[in-house]
């Protein structure tokens, strides 16, 4: 099998922060005199680990920077990069390409206290570069007080032929059901989460028997396939979709669909969903109304139910300190860690964290905090470590959505997954690799980048203006279909800002051609449908005011400026990026080519442009100008914003 870049899943690191803006750096004070300051970032107070550490160690001051787990991945990596990461590496979403910038914990202690499937399944390169934080248990979480109303019994299903029955019970009473028809959520949504929580369901019927620890000794060894073996891996989650217990937008990795499922657990609108025991402590912490509770994954066969563990997160060193003038918080920081790799250590950390279970192979459970559904899969030894490399399980969660919501066939999805395992792919290791961050959301919403200035069309246009080295940049309003989201930006979510295959022309032009351009541009804001026209142009370099249609009026360009405030200047010739589709590759029949016909350089449909000199076919697209621009803006978080560069003006103004 091909290396692989590791993925970790940060499954549960995402709940620690209810409010979703970002917190400030926090001041690092000086050292006491004496005492090596050790730095790390994290978004929990961590009180009691650091009394604990500072308690054992008198020379070492433990600071740790208050942050969030949106922008924790992709600030510390960014600060990795460049000179200035923690001393302590903390991440929920760790990648292959930070191999370089940690510390190779393989040959220390600490590294052989852990249990080894864990281990195994987060190595770089046959390498132990992070350690496991303690994490959580998952499994289903269900509204205890509903589920007794239903079955005249306290008894938890056993089953999910039991489970199942439940649900249509709710449908039937109008219990633990929204107005959407929806009764069951998945708290965390990223294609890792999915892929977890799918292979989660397969573990009392094949991983966790004898046929699936000879598949998963198959994997290891690169010579089982998923294809033939998983390909009723979802059946009884679309049997949920054809029922309507569960809506498969809410799945779909696209944030404003996500289903609020805290919300709807505590309000009584979901009957039950799939969590942790971190979400399950809030649920009972904030509601006087209804009791919850955790059941395992069920059988379909009348075997062992089962639950599944994963770490909040992952903490490693930072390899800048290797170097000589750091050897005094190398041996700090290699002496937190060796803390932390105790009982003593691990029982600090989930004194602070609320974490459920250690992965420390001689852990002591001392504070038996696990719930009455789950109890007896814990005492029996029935909790299954995801032990597939993460970044097949985040591939493979990715595919499944995919089949879920209709795009792709179980089979080709699964042989995608298979491909990957045996040969890997660069491609798809940067698709789930952080590849930066956005200080804000970037929204593309009721085709807002077809009517007006928005922050993601601003980004795109820059992007594009950087890649081609031009002027002036525009961007069909079109050619944008989804937002980015504060926090960490993954390389497939660039793919999807802009998944067209139009190339970017480098052309110059005059600019009265420009002015014709924007006027086109503007000349379709509706349709007989009110949906309105793709050829409506964000812009870098340029602004513009216009006046959209009203009735039988026609749309009216008012005013064009450069960016700076100077006029647009008829016959001064401009460097402008425009695409391939734009200069008419696809002719201009049918509304192929948008109707920009003033750019034509390629139709024979309609004569060429006699003003547009093509500079260059750069062979990119609004996609790889985005990720161009993300790699050459790594050192801090992108911006972007509204700066006046397109005004709408009302019909009566």
């Amino acid at each position: 099998m091909k290396k692989q870049s590791y993925i970790c899943l940060g499954l549960c690191l995402a709940l620690l922060i209810c409010s979703t803006g970002c917190q400030q750096p926090a001041a690092q004070e000086e050292a006491p005199s004496g005492k090596t300051v050790v730095t790390m970032m994290y978004p929990i107070v961590l009180d009691h680990f650091e009394e604990l550490v500072e308690n054992t160690y008198s020379d070492i001051d433990l600071q740790v920077e208050p942050t969030t787990s949106a922008v924790m991945n992709g600030d510390s990596e960014r600060r990795l990069r460049n000179g200035h990461g923690t001393d302590l590496v903390v991440t929920t979403l760790p990648t292959g390409d930070v191999r370089n910038f940690m510390l190779d914990l393989s040959a220390t202690e600490v590294s052989t206290s852990y249990q080894a499937a864990v281990m195994n399944s987060i190595l770089i390169d046959g390498k132990t570069r992070y350690l496991p934080l303690p994490g959580q248990y998952s499994a289903h979480i269900i509204n205890k007080t509903f589920a007794d109303q239903l079955t005249d019994t306290d008894t938890p299903p056993v089953s999910n032929a039991q489970l199942m029955a439940l649900l249509d019970a709710g449908r039937e009473q109008g219990v633990g059901i929204g107005p959407d028809g929806a009764m069951f959520g998945i708290d965390v949504v990223n294609s890792a989460a999915i892929g977890a929580y799918i292979i989660g369901t397969q573990v009392p019927d094949f991983l966790g028997q004898m046929d699936g620890i000879q598949w998963m000794s198959g994997l290891d060894a690169g010579t089982a396939s998923f294809n033939g073996k998983w390909n009723n891996c979802l059946d009884r989650l679309l049997d949920c979709v054809e029922r309507g217990y569960l809506n498969t937008q809410t799945i779909s990795l696209k944030q404003t669909n996500a289903l609020p499922v805290r919300e709807r657990m505590l309000d009584g609108s979901l009957l039950f969903c799939y969590g942790n025991v971190r979400l399950l402590s809030q649920l009972e912490e904030m509601s006087d109304q209804y009791e919850y509770d955790m059941i395992p994954f069920l059988s379909e066969q009348g075997n062992q139910p089962w639950v599944i563990s994963s770490p909040d997160g992952y903490i490693g060193i930072n390899a800048a300190l290797s170097a000589a003038d750091a050897s005094s918080k190398l041996d700090a920081s290699q002496r937190i860690l060796a803390l932390l790799s105790t009982q003593e250590g691990q029982d600090a950390w989930i004194a602070d964290t609320e974490a459920t279970n250690s992965y420390l192979s001689d852990y002591e459970d001392s504070q038996n905090i696990v719930p009455e559904g789950l109890k007896a899969c814990v005492a029996g030894g029935y909790v299954y470590d995801l032990r597939m490399p993460s970044n097949v399980i985040q591939y493979f969660g990715k595919n499944m959505i995919s089949v879920l919501n209709g795009s792709a066939k179980m089979a080709d999805a699964l042989d995608a997954v298979d491909d990957y395992c045996r040969n890997g792919s660069d491609e798809v290791d940067y698709d789930q690799s952080v590849v930066g961050s956005v200080e804000a959301d970037l929204l593309y919403e009721n085709y807002n980048t077809r009517l007006e200035e928005t922050a993601i069309g601003n980004l795109v246009a820059d992007a594009v203006a950087e890649y081609a080295g031009a002027d002036i940049a525009v961007v069909n309003g079109g050619g944008i279909r989804a937002s980015l989201y504060q926090g960490d930006v993954l390389g497939a979510d660039l793919a999807a800002v802009c998944p067209y295959p139009n190339i970017i022309y480098l052309v110059e032009t005059d600019g009265s051609v420009i002015k014709e351009m924007l006027e086109n541009g503007i000349s379709m804001t509706k349709r007989d449908n009110d949906v309105p026209a793709g050829r409506f142009l964000q812009v870098s370099g340029i602004c513009y005011t216009y006046r959209p249609q009203s009735g039988e009026a026609p749309a009216e360009l008012l005013a064009v400026t450069l960016a700076d405030g100077s006029p647009l200047v008829p016959d001064t010739r401009y460097k402008l990026a425009i695409t391939n589709y734009m200069a008419g590759s696809s002719g201009y029949m049918d509304n192929n080519g948008d109707g920009y016909t003033m750019l034509n350089l390629l139709s024979d449909d309609v004569p060429k442009a006699e003003n547009v000199i093509l500079l260059e076919d750069t062979k990119a697209t609004y996609a790889d100008a985005i990720k161009a621009y993300f790699n050459n803006h790594r050192d801090e978080p992108v911006t972007a914003e509204l700066e006046g560069r397109i005004t709408m003006i009302d019909k009566d103004e």
